[in-house]
C-alpha cells in the first residue's frame, strides 16, 4: 500500500437503500444524517454518497450497490458506511459474496447504528447473526405477503391492486370501473369483435382522452401501441376475471363486458393471429385467402414495380413451396363481388321467411368428443397411480390429450359464438356502397358468409373460388 495513503484519513462511502417494506422504510435522508455522524465520530472522509430508492435487498442487481463495490475494488475509498447491516443485502450467499470481495480489496464495511468490531472473532460472530437476521426478516416477509396474496385470490382478488386499464383501486372497495377508461375499454371490444385491428383501435385510443399507464407504457411514453393494446385486451379482466400463475381465475370485480363479448373477443383473435399480417387493418380480405397449391394463407402488399395491391402466398415467400404465388386484388373483386351481388338478394329473402342458410351445427359432435378426450385423461390417471404406465408415456399421452382437450373447447367456444350471431341481412345497394365501406365494416360482413376464398396462382390471372359459410362452393 501507498505509505502517503495510510497517513490520510480513511475514505468513506455512504450506502443507502430504502426498503420496499413498509415497516422498514426508513428515509434516505435520516440514514445519511446517521452515517455522516458516524464518519465524524470515527474520523472517515465521506467521499461519495450511493443510494438504492425502493429497490428490495433480496436482489444484488442494484445500481448503487454495484458501484460502491467497484469503487472499493479500484481502491478509490476505503470503508463503505452502512444504516444497517441489512442495507447491504437480504440474502445470505450475497452477503457472503460482498464480504469476501471488500476485504480481499484491503476495505471495511461498517454500520452507523449495529456497530461491531469484525476485528475480533466475536465482532465477526455477531456481524454473521445480524446478516442472518436480515435474511430471516426477508423470508418472514416474503412468506406474510405469500399468505397475503393466496388470501386475496381465494377471495377473487388478484395478489395486488396494480393499475389495470379501464379500473379505479380502492384499497376498501378494490376494483371499480373507471368512468372514463371503462366505456372506452368497452368500445375497444366492440370495434375488435366488429372487425377492426388492434392498429385502428390504437388510433382511436391516441386519439382520445386517455393514456397508456404504469406498466402499459408503450414505445413512446403517453402513446399508444398496437402491442400495448393487445397485452390490455388479451387480459380477461374486463371479464370479471384475473390471471393468477398462469391460471385464469373469476374475480369479484365487475365486469365491463359480457361473456358473449369476451367469447366472440376471443374466437375473432384466434381467427385473426396467424393469418393476420402488418397491414394495419387496410385490407379488407387478409385473413381470408389462402393458396390452393400449398394451404398457406395469402398477405396483401404493394408488390411489383407499380406498386399494385396484390396477394402473396406466404408458403412460396417463405418456404419456397412453389414458384409465383400472386394474385391482383382486382382478380379477387373480379369473383368476389359478383359472387356477394348473387347472393344478396337470395339471402335476404331467406332471412325475411327465415330460412337464412346456416352452417353445420357441430356442437354435439364436439361433445362427444370432449367427453371421450376427458375418460381418456381419467383412465390415464388411474393407470399412472396403479403403476401400470410408465411416468414418461403418462406425461407424453397427458399433454396429447389435453392439448385436444384445449383444441375441442375452442372450437365449442366458436361453436356458441356463431350460433348467437343474428340473421345475416345485407344491404340492398351492397354493390354501390362497397367501394366507400370501411375495412372493418367489409372485414365483418364478410366473415359472415365467406369461410375462405382459395386461389390458385397463375398466368395471366390467377384462379378464384369463393367457400360460403353454409357449406357448399362456388
Amino acid at each position: 500500500m501507498n505509505p502517503k495513503r495510510t497517513q490520510q484519513r480513511p475514505r468513506a462511502i455512504l450506502y443507502l437503500r430504502q426498503s420496499v417494506a413498509k415497516e422498514e422504510s426508513i428515509s434516505l435522508e435520516l440514514q445519511e444524517d446517521a452515517g455522516r455522524r458516524y464518519a465524524t465520530q470515527a474520523g472517515y472522509d465521506v467521499v461519495a454518497v450511493e443510494s438504492d430508492h425502493g429497490i428490495s435487498g433480496r436482489t444484488w442487481k442494484r445500481p448503487a450497490v454495484l458501484r460502491v463495490m467497484k469503487m472499493i475494488e479500484d481502491q478509490e475509498a476505503d470503508v463503505i458506511i452502512l444504516w444497517k447491516w441489512s442495507r447491504l443485502s437480504r440474502a445470505r450467499l450475497d452477503w457472503a459474496v460482498a464480504i469476501d470481495k471488500v476485504e480481499a480489496a484491503g476495505g471495511r464495511i461498517e454500520s452507523a447504528t449495529e456497530q461491531v468490531d469484525v476485528s475480533t472473532s466475536t465482532g465477526r460472530f455477531a456481524r454473521g447473526m445480524l446478516a442472518e437476521f436480515a435474511a430471516f426478516e426477508s423470508e418472514r416477509i416474503g412468506d406474510t405477503w405469500k399468505e397475503a396474496h393466496r388470501r386475496r385470490i381465494e377471495q377473487g382478488l388478484p395478489a395486488t391492486g396494480k393499475k389495470r386499464f379501464g379500473y379505479q383501486y380502492d384499497k376498501k372497495t378494490g376494483f371499480i370501473p373507471d368512468p372514463i377508461e371503462g366505456p372506452i375499454l368497452q368500445e375497444c371490444y366492440r370495434k375488435y369483435v366488429a372487425g377492426a385491428s388492434f392498429y385502428d383501435i390504437t388510433d382511436y385510443l391516441n386519439a382520445g382522452p386517455t393514456k397508456p399507464g404504469e406498466g402499459y407504457t408503450g414505445p413512446k411514453p403517453g402513446i399508444w401501441s398496437a402491442n400495448t393494446v393487445r397485452r390490455v385486451m388479451d387480459n380477461p379482466f374486463a371479464s370479471g376475471r384475473f390471471i393468477s400463475k398462469g391460471e385464469v381465475r373469476q374475480g369479484i370485480h365487475e365486469p365491463l363486458i359480457s361473456e358473449e363479448t369476451w367469447e366472440q373477443f376471443q374466437v375473432r383473435r384466434k381467427s385473426r393471429r396467424v393469418t393476420r399480417s402488418r397491414t394495419k387493418g387496410k385490407y379488407p380480405y387478409t385473413g381470408l385467402i389462402f393458396c390452393e397449391l400449398c394451404g398457406h394463407g395469402m398477405y396483401a402488399g404493394l408488390f411489383g414495380s407499380d406498386h399494385t395491391l396484390k396477394y402473396r402466398c406466404s408458403g412460396a415467400a417463405q418456404w419456397k413451396l412453389h414458384p409465383g404465388g400472386y394474385v391482383m386484388n382486382s382478380t379477387i373483386e373480379a369473383t368476389l363481388l359478383p359472387w356477394l351481388s348473387d347472393i344478396a338478394d337470395e339471402i335476404n329473402e331467406a332471412t325475411q321467411d327465415h330460412k337464412a342458410p346456416k352452417p353445420h351445427d357441430p356442437t354435439p359432435g364436439l361433445r362427444r368428443a370432449l367427453i371421450k378426450v376427458e375418460s381418456r385423461l381419467e383412465a390415464l390417471t388411474e393407470k399412472l397411480v396403479d403403476g401400470t404406465v410408465p411416468q414418461e408415456v403418462y406425461e407424453r399421452m397427458r399433454d396429447q390429450w389435453v392439448g385436444e382437450k384445449k383444441s375441442l373447447e375452442d372450437q365449442l367456444m366458436a361453436a356458441r359464438v356463431e350460433s348467437r350471431v343474428e340473421p345475416l341481412k345485407l344491404p340492398p345497394d351492397l354493390m354501390e356502397q362497397w367501394g366507400e365501406m370501411p375495412a372493418e365494416v367489409k372485414r365483418e360482413l364478410l366473415a359472415r358468409v365467406v369461410a375462405k376464398i382459395v386461389v390458385k396462382p397463375g398466368r395471366p390471372r390467377g384462379q378464384v373460388q369463393i367457400v360460403p359459410r353454409w357449406g357448399s362452393t362456388s
